[in-house]
């Protein structure tokens, strides 16, 4: 019976000690603050039989237990309040909390009147007192079941919607409060009645504590192992430096020379303590320790890449084989798309968490740009957008632009993010930040050499087109000249007409030839800087001009479907950019119809049509391999392409979507997926307003390249 008397007193300490511990971690953080306080009216309640037993005169013991039974009456609403902060049920603290602080004071104002509790009784067993209850103690006795179980509710619901050491944490808590229910039924049945004999609900509520203590600190501010490794270290330390002096003092009775000793070994034993923990803390954190210097020298090493794909790869593959984390992906931000586009992740089995493009305005990226550090998956919250299970997300900021983000899944075995990971992770996003920009500079300065060269080749193919349109004129000259004398000479029928054959075959041979330098030059000349007055005729002729050989060089057949009245189709453009437009089409065409069987037709269809008297649409289809749809806008997004890395870097479609977007058309593709062709749409607006006169101003303009 001692034991079940004393349970009270020996729950009061622990669970102060609990709750205080708790608070002293972080004493700004609610969920802290209210456990202590929860704690202590726990406490203070849980003593009140306790002191009923041991105090000889029984109205004090009333008093006491009256004064115990106050803490009990807030103890409902200090539990509600504790749960509404850590499911973030925000809009029910406002609703009800005040209601229910009200009923708690009303509880408080009974507690030390009869209504409440009206004596103390040997119930069950002549030594043992408890509680008689009052009529308000049934409203107090349902009041707090009613809490309890809504706040199991709240959990539940929490347990449901959050993810990690939230979901964790929520599940330790759920499981506490059960037997913390357990313990209150435990006490009440005794309190009532119902069972005869005494309760033991202090035991039970020691457990309730330690788990709910557990859960806090292992799953929000410390790593519980580390706390107890220091404890306990710290124990055996002075343990020793104390207890050695005073067992030698003891058995020799000789004080002088163990108090010299005591004071030797207290000199010493910060340092000893110093030593053994950073020790121990190095076994036990040797393998975060080793993936946060391999994540440093990262950081340190990634400047030196060049090139932003073999960048973003080389962090994605690094950071899941150091830190050992179930996937990584990086996003970056494309400024002309207004979106956030998924640029590399691993493993490839995790593709479906990872949506292909993030909105700038999404809710993900709004909460990074306001937090500028390391955030985690509960810190962020649940998004629609992305599966942040247990993980991390990096953002890269270059001062307050965030040019992307880096999502990483769970470590091994759940373990949560520590502070110094938050900072091992904050360092390297200030590299990443730096290792793009410079990725992008050496880019930005490899586009300018290549512009640079294409420049001095276009230059030099208008150059030699010009060269070549020179004999071309001597030869068709001088085949005339020879039509003209051998119709003057008395020569064979047969042979006359087998003479005129051959020049009428030169003369052919050298028009088209003339006409296809003629379309490189003028492919080649100065482009205005502005829209100018254009026929859509010119730019049809000199397109097929220019490519009708090369159509016929990869064996494709090419159907032609255009309008009767094309050359009264008027537009304002650049001739040149809306040539380059269907001449990325046509390679893209040609290429796609490498993958045609042998001995079927490979067939490209040129197609103009008048939508109505402001519209005309050009399409350019073939029965290639096919576009997959979900890829049909995918594809002129910069750096995207189909073809093998040697082959193209994915600047053609993206750069004829810049050009018909200036020209203030549309373009798109539409595809019935693999292996079934594909066609691309041009869309563009006809000039109405557009005179005779207006053709021949000279066009006067920077170079197309």
């Amino acid at each position: 019976m001692k034991i079940i008397v004393w349970s009270g007193i020996f729950s009061l300490i622990i669970n102060l000690i609990l709750g205080f511990f708790v608070y002293i971690k972080n004493r700004k953080n609610p969920v802290n603050i209210f456990f202590c306080l929860l704690s202590i009216a726990i406490a203070f309640w849980s003593v009140g039989s306790s002191m009923a037993n041991i105090i000889p005169d029984k109205l004090i013991a009333l008093w006491i237990l009256r004064w115990c039974y106050a803490n009990g009456a807030i103890l409902p609403s200090l539990f509600l309040h504790f749960f509404s902060i850590i499911t973030l049920e925000t809009k029910f603290r406002t609703k009800i909390l005040k209601t229910s602080y009200l009923f708690s004071l009303l509880l408080i104002s009974f507690a030390f009147t009869p209504f409440f509790v009206k004596n103390i009784s040997p119930r069950f067993y002549p030594t043992y007192f408890i509680s008689v209850p009052g009529y308000i103690y049934y409203f107090f006795t349902l009041f707090f079941s009613l809490c309890g179980i809504y706040g199991i509710c709240l959990l539940i619901n929490s347990i449901r919607k959050t993810v990690g050491y939230k979901k964790l944490q929520a599940k330790y808590f759920f499981f506490a409060t059960i037997i913390a229910l357990i313990a209150a039924v435990e006490y009440f049945s005794s309190v009532f009645g119902i069972k005869k004999f005494p309760p033991l609900d202090d035991f039970i509520l020691i457990i309730y504590f330690s788990l709910m203590t557990y859960a806090i600190l292992k799953y929000r501010l410390l790593d519980i192992n580390i706390a107890l490794t220091r404890a306990g270290i710290f124990a055996f330390v002075y343990l020793f430096v104390l207890g050695l002096p005073l067992w030698i003092g003891y058995t020799t009775k000789a004080w002088f020379p163990s108090t010299g000793l005591a004071i030797l070994l207290a000199t010493s034993g910060p340092f000893i303590y110093q030593r053994l923990r950073k020790r121990a803390e190095d076994v036990i954190l040797k393998e975060q320790k080793r993936y946060q210097r391999a994540l440093l020298d990262l950081s340190k090493t990634m400047t030196r890449i060049r090139d932003l794909d073999k960048l973003l790869h080389a962090i994605v593959l690094n950071v899941v084989d150091t830190v050992k984390v179930s996937f990584a992906a990086v996003y970056l931000k494309d400024e002309d798309y207004k979106f956030y586009r998924l640029k590399h992740f691993f493993p490839s089995k995790e593709k479906s968490g990872f949506p292909e493009f993030i909105p700038l305005e999404a809710q993900l990226t709004k909460t990074l740009s306001q937090a500028k550090k390391p955030l985690t998956a509960e810190e962020i919250g649940s998004q629609d957008k992305i599966s942040l299970d247990s993980g991390l997300v990096i953002p890269c900021f270059m001062e307050d632009n965030l040019l992307g983000f880096m999502v990483m899944g769970a470590k091994p075995n759940n373990q949560m993010y520590t502070p110094d990971d938050l900072i091992v992770f904050e360092t390297l996003s200030y590299s990443t930040s730096l290792a793009i920009e410079n990725c992008r500079f050496w880019q930005e300065i490899e586009d300018h050499q290549r512009k640079a060269r294409i420049a001095e080749m276009d230059l030099f193919s208008y150059s030699v087109a010009h060269e070549i349109d020179n004999p071309m004129t001597i030869i068709k000259g001088h085949a005339d000249l020879i039509k003209k004398m051998l119709l003057g000479l008395n020569l064979p029928q047969d042979k006359l007409k087998e003479l005129m054959e051959s020049l009428d075959f030169i003369l052919d041979a050298q028009e088209r030839t003339s006409t296809m330098i003629k379309a490189i030059e003028d492919y080649g000349k100065p482009v205005p800087a502005d829209l100018v007055p254009l026929k859509l005729q010119d730019v049809l002729t000199g397109f097929l001009s220019l490519y009708l050989a090369h159509f016929k060089h990869h064996g494709v057949y090419l159907d032609k479907e255009l309008p009767a009245n094309l050359s009264y189709i008027y537009l304002r453009g650049i001739k040149q950019e809306l040539i380059q437009v269907l001449v990325n089409l046509s390679n893209n065409a040609i290429h796609a119809l490498l993958g045609v069987p042998e001995g079927e037709q490979k067939c490209i269809s040129l197609k103009a049509e008048l939508l109505n008297p402001d519209w005309i649409r050009i399409s350019l289809s073939d029965n290639g391999y096919g576009i997959a749809k979900e890829n049909l806008e995918a594809i002129f997004v910069p750096f995207t392409t189909t073809k093998a890395s040697t082959e193209g870097r994915g600047m053609g479609l993206h750069t004829c979507r810049k050009i018909i977007t200036r020209h203030k058309g549309r373009i798109w593709a539409e595809s019935e997926g693999k292996g079934k062709g594909a066609a691309f749409f041009i869309e563009l607006p006809i000039a109405k307003d557009i005179s005779e006169e207006e053709f021949k101003k000279e066009d006067k303009g920077k170079r197309l390249f």
